[in-house]
């Protein structure tokens, strides 16, 4: 491996190995290291860079409650870093959770607002985003190589033309005409179209993963440092598809798991009562056939993250192979979460806990081994710890660092977490608030009553579940007064005022 140039990073105090190789940071004294160990035989020191290597793998719309099958990832990322216990998204849909990702903004200032062009998708993204507000550009400019592999944005290329977004190196991207199915699809590969097939080898996730291997390969036989991002579409349905087919489809090897495994029923599964819930989110309770097809498309979500589980394992491998797994930090999540049955709901967009809760689990420099936090943490958050993990300016971001408090578990977090779903999202417009104690929630005005904006508060002390709204609840005013100015604070805030 040749040495990289030096380059300041707030992560240059530490000392890791890795695969029997030390990664020293430079200091005055390390010609002295190399200098003794020479005379007495030994092996010098690799040279190494100040910055760590960076890797995402991102999943799409995947429930924190099945990361149960995530075996390797809860072993090698979390049991080895930290796991943070209250991680949301600002805004539960993809392509919009995904654009705070790249640019730790809320999207009340990122601008894209839903999944679909001209205003969403990636055509939204493009029109709505400066190339220097990305995390891509940023980490270019700061030196590094970067990769993208898999889903980036939603609806790529719909004008038929296949672009490499500004900041990336590598770029492998599903097409937007076959880009949520395993089989029979075509990619982007660094601007150009290539297809695969329906062979066992050309299952989708397998093929990304095979990629992001070589990335790292490639990558670290360079003086630079590596950002990758592995995006899957898995656990995602295929949504050009109707009925069972649309479920999400497994590698043929894991064709057969989980047949008997049973759909987890919480308290607020099929709710018997959701009369205190808006208007719009009322409808009947779920009958055998519809609990059947909510069990069979878990089943079938379990089943697909399987593969990702392998893709993380191979690549941890990897990066322990070509000497940089210690000097890499390794992040997994997911662009939303998604409700199985809760509150007679399926899917995401809405402020329950279900559907904007996600995994996050981080190991690398700076991060103790076997740690949990329990701060209320948000996708904002990933850009500026990336940038922070990097050694490179932030600029002006919603989010925060994660770094204070994955040092130390006694640091205060935030107050609160703004989710919101704007209009012209495709769904239902509202603005909530997420802190440690409660979700408090304004919905878009009722039509059907014609009222004005729906209030929901759930005390999660009480009633972890949220199946209990107590906004007219008058011995929760002083509650609901407090969270109300919290709410107006944050919604339309800039920048510091988002913190």
């Amino acid at each position: 491996m040749r040495p990289r140039p030096q380059r300041t990073s707030t992560l240059s105090k530490t000392t890791t190995k890795s695969a029997g190789r030390s990664r020293w940071r430079h200091t005055p004294w390390i010609g002295l290291i190399a200098v003794v160990a020479l005379a007495h035989g030994a092996m010098a020191p690799a040279a190494v860079t100040a910055s760590p290597n960076v890797v995402v793998v991102m999943t799409d719309d995947m429930d924190v409650g099945s990361m149960r099958v995530m075996k390797s990832t809860r072993n090698l990322i979390g049991r080895r870093g930290i796991e943070f216990t209250n991680s949301f998204v600002t805004t539960p849909l993809c392509c919009p959770s995904r654009a705070t990702f790249q640019t730790g903004l809320y999207a009340h200032n990122h601008g894209v607002p839903g999944n679909d062009p001209p205003h969403g998708g990636a055509a939204g993204f493009s029109h709505s985003v400066r190339p220097r507000q990305t995390l891509a550009v940023r980490l270019h400019r700061a030196g590094y190589r970067t990769g993208y592999v898999g889903k980036y944005l939603n609806n790529p290329g719909s004008d038929g033309q296949l672009n490499v977004p500004p900041g990336w190196n590598r770029w492998f991207e599903p097409a937007f005409d076959t880009n949520y199915q395993m089989f029979d699809y075509a990619v982007d590969d660094n601007g150009r179209r290539s297809d695969y097939g329906h062979s066992p080898a050309d299952y989708q996730t397998d093929v990304l993963a095979r990629q992001s291997l070589k990335f790292i390969s490639e990558s670290s036989k360079r003086r630079k440092p590596f950002f990758l991002m592995l995006g899957t579409v898995a656990p995602h349905a295929d949504p050009k598809r109707r009925g069972k087919s649309r479920d999400p489809v497994a590698a043929p090897r894991h064709e057969s798991r989980f047949n008997r495994a049973p759909l987890p029923r919480p308290p607020a599964f099929n709710e018997r009562d959701v009369k205190d819930k808006p208007r719009f989110i009322r409808r009947p309770r779920f009958d055998r056939a519809r609990k059947r097809q909510i069990r069979a498309m878990y089943r079938s979500r379990l089943r697909s993250l399987l593969a990702v589980d392998d893709a993380v394992r191979h690549i941890v491998s990897r990066l322990k192979r070509t000497g940089e797994l210690g000097n890499t930090a390794i992040i997994f999540t997911s662009d939303n979460g998604f409700l199985l049955g809760e509150h007679r709901l399926t899917g995401k967009a809405l402020p329950y806990e279900e559907s904007t809760s996600v995994p996050l689990l981080i190991r690398g420099p700076g991060f103790p081994r076997g740690g949990r936090r329990n701060q209320i943490v948000g996708n904002i958050d990933l850009a500026p710890t990336i940038l922070d993990i990097a050694g490179a300016p932030h600029g002006r971001m919603d989010g925060r660092t994660l770094l204070p408090i994955a040092r130390d578990r006694s640091r205060k977090g935030r107050d609160g977490l703004l989710i919101e779903m704007l209009k012209g999202s495709g769904r239902r417009p509202f603005r909530a608030l997420r802190s440690h104690d409660y979700l408090f929630v304004k919905s878009a005005r009722d039509r059907h009553r014609r009222l004005g904006p729906v209030g929901e508060l759930y005390d999660l002390k009480r009633d972890p579940d949220e199946m209990t709204n107590r906004y007219r609840d008058d011995s929760y005013r002083a509650v609901r007064q407090k969270l109300s100015r919290q709410l107006k604070r944050l919604t339309g805030c800039r920048r510091k005022g988002c913190g």
